[in-house]
């Protein structure tokens, strides 16, 4: 299967589709995210493997339909302000990937579109923009389901995740900036050895600040949900300007 990178289906509190390309290119044929969420780096290799984890029963079950749903289907679904405006005939799975594109850097479904989609809609006119549940986002997402067929969508703990040599992409609820998560991470330590015992390529993402692994600088972000964010990356297996590290 030829290369292809995808644009975000939904925008995730702490996705990291914008930033992925400034992350390691995976090494292996085989993408794991423990942490799915929007699965930011998954996407920009999607012609790849691509095992997704995720605790969160609305992510997994927003994958599980994408992988699944038709594109017809998809262009069924109407452009509107309010998961209360969908016709009945709309699946629960399709409701809540809907909640998630009537915010920016959601954490959970909106019922209704924010209050700044909604000033974009109303200068841009809603039909032409991709923020907000849009003809222009729904038809992204038609055109984009055909190539993640072949993803596998776990909904677990990451500890769900099949013990595999492949690149794993790490990216745990923050332990310093991660409040709005809706599934939060009970033991760091625990987390720590488990990202150790994988084989493979790993990369794990945090914020400056945290400790549970040896941690090292990588770039500063301006964020979605906030102004500004320290990065910092643990790897194994990783070349990252020329050198393995």
């Amino acid at each position: 299967m030829a290369g292809v990178s995808l644009r975000p289906f939904w925008r995730y509190y702490g996705g990291k589709w914008r930033s992925a390309p400034k992350y390691p290119r995976p090494r292996h044929g085989h993408i794991v995210e423990p942490f799915a969420g929007a699965a930011g780096y998954a996407l920009r290799y999607a012609h790849l493997a691509v095992t997704l984890v995720d605790a969160y029963p609305v992510v997994a079950g927003v994958w599980r339909y994408l992988t699944s749903v038709t594109a017809e289907e998809v262009r069924r679904i109407p452009a509107v302000e309010s998961t209360a405006e969908l016709p009945a005939w709309v699946p629960q799975e399709a409701r809540w990937l809907v909640g998630l594109n009537l915010g920016t850097a959601v954490h959970s479904p909106r019922a209704t579109l924010s209050a700044g989609m909604r000033r974009n809609a109303e200068e841009f006119g809603r039909n032409r923009q991709v923020s907000g549940w849009t003809v222009a986002m729904r038809e992204r997402v038609a055109q984009q389901v055909q190539h993640i067929r072949h993803w596998r969508i776990i909904e677990g703990e990451y500890t769900a995740a099949p013990d595999v040599e492949s690149t794993w992409f790490i990216d745990p609820p923050y332990m310093v900036a991660g409040r709005h998560y809706r599934r939060k991470v009970k033991d760091y330590a625990a987390l720590a050895t488990w990202c150790r015992s994988r084989r493979g390529q790993v990369l794990v993402c945090e914020a400056a600040g945290a400790d549970w692994l040896p941690f090292e600088p990588f770039r500063s972000q301006h964020g979605i949900a906030v102004a500004r964010c320290e990065e910092v990356i643990w790897t194994v297996g990783c070349e990252r300007q020329g050198r393995l590290f």
